[in-house]
């Protein structure tokens, strides 16, 4: 027998696998009790830099003969492909050098960078409601006391799904059945880093006090040549007004109804498996769970609405149409699992985490670095009518 051809693997480092180990995950990747490895190759996957708690990202695809099933049980070649994902202590961020030393212990007692595993080794897969799914998990290896490797399935999202009106209205009312789900909080209670409203109210003492907030209040930011176009005189004083309420908001949404929430609920991390089709709504493969937890209800509805646009494929003022239908279908989420709360706190929870979470980071102070352009100025654009349907949905249910 031939050794496998293995490719690139020495990227993963720490986190890579023996051949093996390597065909025990091919085996489980196609769903065979066991194959013959023939080759196997890593490429990286890109990620933002300001994820903290992401140390690698891969894409392992290869092929290996499996004994099929069928008629003569015939042995053929198969190709199988998996994600490899290394989640880490914010410390080893390779951004960490522009956290001020005095903050970072905060950080890392804040950022509990194990979530995320805990999730996919607890039960929330098999209480998953209507609409949603976790990717399968092959292996989950920790692989010192700052780094975890999570080897997951490689989820075929529909090509070219877009994400149309039905795409997202389908999407907010998973979300509300997640928010719903008596099973889910018990999930949340039996996990041991889920996130709090303590951890997020750490975002707002955190970057929003040493980063965001005073680049708000100042006068640098609004003078830069891709903002001052995108920025009229009461889009800066309604952030500026934001600012100044930011630490009584996140008061305000600890103290309404704390619901099970995914925590990163954007578009980017709803892999879209089925499109909405006459009655049939769309079906998602949810990932990264890293802010897993209880939120204000209505907390999930701020990512869901603002992914898009904080990537740039969206514009912000599509946000008006779409947001009053996604607050619609949350709630008739949260009536499908059969809980109990009033609309007025959901349209509350959801304008001021949104307004805190969104609102303040609205305009992309970290990409005003760049070289001027085109497309940065397009981008700021878009994010600042995002701004505005924020403001807009605070002051509506202030």
């Amino acid at each position: 027998m031939k050794a496998p051809l293995l490719e690139n693997m020495d990227a993963l480092g720490a986190a890579g696998a023996e051949p093996a180990d390597m065909a025990l995950l091919a085996a489980a990747a196609l769903g065979e009790r066991d194959v013959e490895l023939l080759g196997a190759r890593a490429d990286a996957i890109e990620f933002p830099m300001f994820n903290m708690t992401t140390g690698g990202l891969w894409r392992v695809g290869g092929t290996a003969r499996t004994s099929c099933a069928g008629a003569g049980n015939t042995v053929g070649v198969a190709r199988f492909s998996m994600v490899v994902k290394v989640i880490q202590s914010p410390l080893l961020w390779q951004g960490i050098g522009q956290v001020p030393p005095p903050f970072r212990a905060a950080l890392a007692a804040n950022y509990l960078w194990r979530t995320e595993a805990q999730v996919y080794a607890s039960a929330l897969g098999s209480v998953m409601p209507q609409g949603g799914r976790l990717p399968e998990v092959f292996k989950i290896a920790e692989l010192d006391n700052q780094r975890t490797a999570i080897w997951m399935e490689d989820v075929a999202e529909v090509a070219a799904a877009g994400w149309t009106d039905r795409c997202f209205v389908d999407a907010a009312r998973f979300l509300g059945r997640l928010s719903g789900s008596s099973e889910a909080r018990e999930c949340v209670a039996a996990i041991p880093d889920a996130s709090t409203p303590g951890a997020l109210r750490f975002f707002v003492e955190g970057v929003g006090a040493n980063v965001f907030i005073p680049a708000i209040q100042g006068d640098s930011l609004w003078r830069h040549p891709a903002v001052a176009p995108a920025a009229d005189a009461a889009l800066v004083a309604g952030l500026r007004d934001l600012a100044d309420r930011a630490f009584a908001l996140v008061d305000e949404m600890t103290a309404l109804p704390q619901l099970p929430a995914h925590g990163d609920a954007s578009p980017q991390n709803l892999l879209v498996e089925s499109l909405p089709a006459g009655t049939a709504a769309a079906s998602f493969a949810v990932i990264d769970w890293g802010r897993f937890g209880l939120a204000c209800c209505g907390f999930d509805l701020g990512q869901l609405l603002s992914g898009w646009v904080n990537q740039g494929v969206m514009g912000g003022a599509e946000l008006y149409r779409l947001g009053p239908l996604c607050l619609e279908a949350y709630c008739a989420g949260l009536a499908d699992a059969g809980a109990d709360v009033a609309e007025a706190s959901v349209r509350r929870g959801h304008a001021a985490s949104m307004a805190v979470f969104t609102g303040l980071s609205a305009i992309p102070t970290q990409k005003l670095a760049e070289q001027d352009s085109d497309a940065l100025r397009a981008l700021v654009a878009a994010r600042a009518d995002m701004a505005r349907f924020v403001l807009d949905l605070l002051a509506a249910t202030d």
